[in-house]
């Protein structure tokens, strides 16, 4: 079998046999699902370094387009199979212990393996139908995936909007493929160079920018992904919206502002201006959300901002940065999906509210969810704080350049991760800190398969910040041409400066250790101790009423003047374009039907009508002709 069709062969062949191992077998499924994951990262990890390379294979004809099943490894392709077959192989194991007797163990493997063969298919496409084929059958699975969710009512209901939402940008998508066809003759990504001059070629890039970005998770085309979050299954999310998603429709939109067309300041700036606009509204629904579930959701959008913004600036260092916070973000939000699951799994809730005081009892969970947490939010050394800085640094190198307007899309980055870092304090505050209620006595740490996963992907969260110009010079530099300097110290040069992972590494960790010397000298020191003094009154028998949620603070937001309307608004969904497409497609349908009211001589009365425009037509072109006989 040939190298390039191995990661795709291999879980698609193996999601078949776990659909067809009776219900009422166990171990053979979580096996054979695992053995595939393995053997399918194992050949991806084969593959990374041996770009370019080809297999194509004629289908036929379609009129005058030859149909060819035509993949190519790029050196940007090669490190997103990687990736995808670590997320799939991790949330694979993490799956053994979180599923339940009462979920479809066959369903739910067999789409797991589905989802990473049609995800590394479509990453190693270089024909733009190939790549509509993987793409559409990803929408497929995702419908489905969502659906095996307990919650029947949410996980139907996520599902429905998700494979519109999704298949009407699929379909935006397979309009611009065909157009490119119709204009230029090919649809070989290779073979494609296009400037963006005139409406056509304009209309073709925003049909397959929407297309990417509503498979990112960009505004307006996001709310898919909080409506998927509230039933589907949480590693379902993990692996699909969090971390396969992202790449994927960040690779897209990166090929085709990159490779595929010559874009102008127009389009650029377009990129910039939904970039900015994500990061702030995402972030704000975030900050008042209750459900662990949607709350990470919002932020999954969130992050998509970044990644469009630098791919937005056209400044080599912010490039660099939108496809590094692309990697970075698939780990931690992925890893952050894992967390809330474990908090399902042991608590038997997302709702942050009744949460609290399981850091001792999860002290696993905890330790990686604050890296995750302390990662998404930007804070130094973790990866997001370098990808974030990398974005930043092109953002200040774009004013220098005479963009007067670079500020306003600054303001929104250092922003954005401010209010991030705001949302996770009450995540972690309300979560793993404060008082344990007494119903949560019983939680304890989750098993080792779902352990595994989340160290794995907390450590890569340092490694890829105090070690970053290893990812950087391994997956971001051959896709960006070397646009990101390094040094043999372990430094990055950024354009308005240089920053050093290691030394500020060692910096914080000197700061830490002087601040736990402090601590314990204090802690030695005799201290004089008396009894509380509480104002006469008795002590609470009931200690679960002096539990103080973390989630009440941020109702003020909710309140704040100017912000009340627009968070009313959203929650009453004024802004989803999916709701404002119902609306209009409902007028539609009432129009329809006081057309068609029953009453015989209404219809004949359009019958004539109809008839009359024929007519006019018929006439009209008779008479074109008649003038240019003469």
């Amino acid at each position: 079998m040939p190298q390039l069709l191995v990661p795709i062969v291999v879980p698609a062949v193996a999601g078949g046999l776990c659909l067809l191992i009776p219900r009422r077998v166990r171990g053979v499924r979580e096996a054979v699902s695992l053995i595939a994951l393995a053997w399918t990262l194992v050949a991806a990890f084969r593959l990374f370094g041996q770009w370019p390379l080809s297999y194509v294979k004629d289908w036929g004809t379609l009129g005058d387009l030859t149909i060819q099943f035509d993949l190519m490894l790029t050196q940007f392709s090669a490190f997103i199979v990687v990736f995808v077959a670590l997320f799939g192989f991790g949330v694979g194991l993490y799956s053994i212990s979180w599923l339940s007797r009462e979920h479809d163990g066959r369903r739910f493997y067999a789409f797991m393996l589905w989802t990473v063969a049609a995800s590394i298919g479509a990453a190693l496409a270089n024909s733009l139908v190939i790549l509509l084929l993987f793409w559409e059958a990803l929408t497929a699975i995702l419908y489905v995936y969502v659906n095996t969710g307990l919650k029947k009512l949410d996980a139907s209901e996520g599902a429905a909007k998700s494979f519109v939402m999704l298949g009407l940008s699929d379909a935006a998508l397979f309009i611009g493929v065909a157009m490119i066809w119709a204009r230029f003759g090919t649809v070989s990504m290779d073979e494609l160079s296009i400037f963006v001059g005139d409406g056509m070629t304009t209309w073709i890039y925003i049909l397959l920018m929407v297309g990417a970005i509503t498979k990112a998770g960009a505004m307006p085309f996001h709310t898919w992904i909080p409506a998927a979050a509230k039933g589907a299954p949480t590693p379902v999310m993990a692996l699909l919206p969090a971390a396969i998603d992202k790449l994927l429709g960040i690779y897209l939109l990166a090929r085709i502002s990159l490779d595929l067309f010559s874009v102008g300041q127009g389009i650029m700036l377009l990129l910039m201006i939904i970039g900015a606009v994500t990061i702030i509204g995402a972030v704000l629904m975030a900050l008042v959300q209750h459900d662990l579930k949607v709350l990470l959701s919002y932020h999954a959008v969130s992050q998509v901002g970044y990644m469009i913004l630098g791919i937005g600036t056209g400044i080599p260092i912010a490039i660099a940065g939108g496809l590094f916070h692309m990697l970075n973000n698939a780990i931690y939000k992925s890893g952050l999906f894992l967390s809330a699951g474990s908090l399902e799994k042991q608590a038997g809730t997302t709702e942050i509210k009744n949460l609290g005081g399981l850091a001792r009892a999860m002290p696993v969970t905890f330790i990686a969810t604050a890296v995750f947490a302390l990662s998404i939010s930007g804070v130094p050394p973790l990866n997001g704080f370098v990808s974030k800085w990398m974005v930043y640094s092109g953002l200040v190198e774009l004013g220098s350049r005479g963009v007067a307007s670079y500020w306003i899309f600054l303001v929104a980055a250092f922003f954005g991760s401010a209010l991030t870092l705001a949302s996770f304090v009450k995540v972690l505050y309300s979560g793993f800190l404060g008082q344990l209620p007494s119903k949560l006595s019983h939680v304890r740490e989750v098993p080792w398969a779902m352990q595994v996963p989340m160290i794995v992907l907390a450590l890569l969260c340092v490694v890829f910040g105090v070690y970053a110009v290893f990812p950087l010079e391994r997956f971001i530099n051959p896709v960006v041409h070397g646009a990101v300097g390094t040094s043999a110290s372990g430094g990055i040069e950024l354009g308005i400066g240089s920053f050093s992972p290691s030394i500020a590494t060692g910096l914080i960790l000197l700061g830490l250790a002087v601040g736990f010397l402090l601590f314990l000298a204090a802690k030695m020191s005799k201290m004089r101790t008396g009894r509380v003094f509480i104002g006469g009154t008795r002590p609470p028998t009931n200690l679960d009423s002096m539990h103080v949620s973390g989630t009440g603070f941020y109702n003020t937001i909710r309140e704040t003047r100017g912000l009340s309307g627009l968070f009313a608004n959203a929650e009453q969904r004024v802004f989803d374009v999916y709701e404002i497409g119902g609306r209009i497609g409902n007028g539609i349908v009432q129009g329809i039907r006081m057309l068609h009211n029953g009453v015989l001589s209404t219809y004949l009365s359009w019958a004539v009508i109809g008839l009359g425009v024929v007519v006019f037509a018929l006439l009209s072109t008779l008479l074109r002709q008649l003038v240019n006989m003469q």
